[in-house]
């Protein structure tokens, strides 16, 4: 996390997964947009590595979050 993101720290364990849940997916969004556009072939595999990456992490997340949820129940 940045620096200068404060951490709101009255946010609830899961909502915080969640929110990182969207910051992964948007940063795969961005990751693939860029692999699409690249003209350079190691640029473009550089992107279609670092997509793989949050997509792995989603699924990390999306694995908790669905834990939690069963939980609850």
């Amino acid at each position: 996390m940045p620096k200068n993101t404060p951490v709101d720290t009255d946010v609830a364990p899961i909502d915080a997964i969640r929110k990182a849940l969207e910051r992964e997916k948007a940063a795969y969004r961005g990751y693939a947009e860029y692999a699409r556009i690249a003209t350079q072939p190691e640029i473009r595999e550089l992107f279609l590595f670092l997509a793989e990456e949050e997509k792995k992490h989603a699924k990390l997340l999306t694995d908790e979050i669905e834990k939690e949820t069963f939980r609850e129940m």
